[in-house]
């Protein structure tokens, strides 16, 4: 009776983890299923914790969830979490310890044309020109950066652990919409300060979008319209995907020309 509540549990907690992860990176019970080649039925059976899983699929489904294997298996325990005395006590011997790496990530974040990592996402933005090759054009409206050919491309990312859409730009109207129609778009995914993905969308595949917005606001009398979205489901069913997390957070190098 014992073994058969502990796999209760374990079941239980398996099954809140699968939710969580898979909520956090925007994704229906029919993406999961399909990413890891399983039946959405099977899927829906482990989120309510009614049927055991093999260590394969547990695998699979970490992998698509772009965690360990032990986070799905994890759970928080108040009675392990460091009290806040002794946090606030330990903090500035951490900060001092990590102090050398910022100022690194930061000098590679200047040669990158980024003058603070801290402001304006602007890790997340070296990031993605580290893993594009692409170069930073500062002092432009938004994350605009250039390749070595001279293509200009609009960056846009999202952070799934807060929001599953993309923002655009708060005076959206046609002149934006012109310099929108003209560039590539590059799309990166986070959940916190780990990227996941990264996509490359082309005007063609946004005119949807543009021609809505156009409608809009000509419908409202040129009134500008404020930061559209553009759903992160939309990104990643239309887009090409140039980059994906190993789950490790370590990042390579992609040939954007090739993309």
């Amino acid at each position: 009776m014992a073994l058969q509540n502990d796999l209760a549990d374990l079941l239980q907690i398996i099954a809140r983890n699968v939710v969580k992860f898979r909520k956090q990176l925007g994704l229906t019970q029919e993406d999961l299923a399909f990413r890891a080649d399983i039946d959405r039925t099977y899927i829906g059976y482990i989120e309510n914790a009614k049927q055991n899983i093999s260590v394969e699929k547990l695998c699979s489904i970490a992998k698509v969830l772009k965690i360990d294997v032990a986070d799905l298996l994890g759970e928080d325990i108040p009675g392990n979490i460091a009290k806040e005395s002794e946090v606030a006590r330990d903090a500035p011997d951490v900060f001092n310890q990590i102090f050398p790496s910022l100022q690194m990530l930061q000098d590679v974040a200047a040669q990158n044309g980024i003058n603070d990592i801290f402001q304006d996402n602007g890790g997340k933005l070296l990031q993605v020109l580290l893993i594009t090759g692409l170069k930073n054009l500062p002092g432009r409206e938004g994350n605009d950066a250039v390749d070595a050919e001279g293509r200009e491309y609009e960056l846009k990312s999202v952070n799934v652990s807060l929001t599953r859409s993309f923002s655009t730009h708060h005076h959206m109207n046609p002149t934006i919409i012109e310099k929108y129609r003209k560039v590539d778009w590059i799309f990166a995914v986070y959940r916190g300060i780990e990227i996941l993905e990264i996509y490359k969308l082309t005007p063609g595949n946004l005119e949807p979008y543009f021609s809505d917005w156009e409608a809009k606001w000509h419908k409202d009398g040129g009134k500008d319209i404020n930061n559209p979205k553009i759903p992160l489901k939309y990104v990643r069913e239309t887009g090409k995907l140039l980059f994906e997390s190993d789950g490790t957070g370590k990042i390579r190098r992609i040939n954007l020309s090739e993309s």
